[in-house]
């Protein structure tokens, strides 16, 4: 092996989108299609601003609006002149009946049910309400990035743009449940940072979830 073939390593810089109008009331967006706020807007330049000089080869991101304008942003300010690939695997966990509601809507609107909902074990909740549990969306998720990073390079670096609650169910199946503990998520427009070898062993995980760069 020589030692350009032992250096080389795949980067993933994983991205949450900005804050939605949706992040900013409080409703539970699955995969309904809210937009940036202003301040997400102004968050997604602020992660452009902060990858700019890095070169990256590609840029992917989930087709709803709140992440494909995040990465559409952060790909102008980074200084990336390819465009923004839309990934359908990359979508957030569909919410079920929580779609489109606040908590405390569903806490005012059936109390049993809230209840019930926060005593089960997180994967039974996302079954209580119909909505894509771990499995199916780390099954998806996993599939569309194993297909991106089979189209480039094993020393390219990539940049994806999703949504808190897939990669949170992500980065804790792969570096375990320490990593971002109880509901935490990674915060809007936060950067992580992965990186393979060429050996196929799992990635190191470089950075988690970064916001110094954002200004709020």
């Amino acid at each position: 092996m020589s030692l350009h073939d032992e250096n080389e390593r795949q980067e993933l810089i994983l991205v949450r989108h900005g804050q939605s109008t949706a992040n900013a009331t409080g409703v539970w967006q699955g995969q309904l299609d809210f937009p940036l706020s202003e301040l997400g807007r102004r968050q997604a330049a602020e992660a452009g601003r902060a990858l700019r000089g890095t070169e990256v080869s590609g840029v992917y991101a989930s087709p709803l609006s709140r992440a494909f304008e995040t990465a559409t942003i952060v790909a102008r300010e980074s200084g990336f002149a390819g465009e923004v690939v839309p990934v359908p695997g990359l979508m957030e966990r569909k919410g079920g009946i929580l779609e489109g509601h606040t908590w405390a809507e569903q806490e005012a609107r059936d109390p049993e049910f809230a209840e019930k909902f926060l005593a089960l074990p997180e994967e039974e909740r996302w079954t209580l309400v119909g909505a894509e549990t771990d499995e199916e969306i780390l099954g998806r998720f996993v599939e569309a990035l194993s297909s991106i990073r089979a189209n480039h390079t094993p020393d390219d670096r990539l940049l994806l743009v999703s949504h808190g609650g897939v990669m949170r169910a992500f980065l804790r199946d792969l570096f375990g449940e320490e990593i971002l503990p109880g509901s935490e998520r990674a915060p809007n427009a936060s950067i992580t940072r992965l990186l393979w070898s060429k050996s196929g062993a799992p990635p190191e995980l470089l950075e988690l979830a970064a916001k110094g760069h954002l200004s709020s």
